[in-house]
């Protein structure tokens, strides 16, 4: 008798479960309903289920999702709507007419380094196009003094940082290289000479 009554029992608990099953179905397939009325992010007739829509890339996603991007042509002026002119020059929303008509030219009388003449660089491209510039000075003037057997005793490279005026851009301006030398000496030149004759006398024992 137990038994039976326990059967009877688990029957009705899986009869629960299986009316909840279709009860739960049911209003989720209402809600789909209700979604795809709506204007919801379905696609094919609604054939594909949100979960399905969730591994979905960006390029497959339905097109109400991108409606909200501005047009090209309508672009420039909403960002005008909310930042300054200068702000605009800086993102490189406008072009900067300052910074586009700079140019660099080497003001030093070696004839042998770069930017011999004027030459335009981007803000992006100053710092590299400078340095390397200036490390041409370096061997330079170390590749002199080691031909006129002179000795560097010091030699330093500056770089100058300035802002743009027109959109405060900063930005390498220019640069400086110095370099210092000596003629190398004889210890023993001074005491050659007649006056100093007979004042040193090397001699080994």
């Amino acid at each position: 008798m137990d038994r039976i009554y326990q059967a009877q029992a688990a029957n009705q608990v899986r009869n629960v479960q299986i009316f909840k099953e279709k009860v739960n179905a049911s209003e989720v397939q209402q809600s789909f309903e209700n979604v795809k009325t709506m204007g919801g992010p379905f696609l094919d007739g609604g054939k594909k289920s949100h979960q399905q829509l969730a591994y979905l890339s960006k390029a497959d996603r339905p097109l109400q999702l991108s409606n909200k991007l501005v047009p090209s042509e309508q672009r420039l002026s909403t960002l005008a709507d909310v930042f300054d002119d200068k702000t605009l020059k800086r993102m490189g929303a406008v072009e900067c007419a300052t910074c586009a008509s700079r140019t660099y030219q080497d003001k030093s009388d070696d004839a042998s380094v770069s930017f011999q003449t004027p030459t335009h660089l981007s803000p992006t491209q100053a710092a590299s196009a400078v340095i390397s510039h200036e490390m041409e000075h370096v061997s330079n003037e170390q590749a002199d003094a080691k031909e006129e057997g002179k000795e560097i005793i010091a030699q330093s490279v500056q770089i100058f940082q300035s802002i743009c005026p027109e959109c405060g851009i900063s930005y390498v301006s220019g640069g400086l290289t110095k370099t210092t030398t000596v003629g190398k000496t004889n210890p023993y030149k001074d005491v050659m000479t007649h006056q100093a004759a007979g004042n040193l006398v090397d001699m080994m024992l």
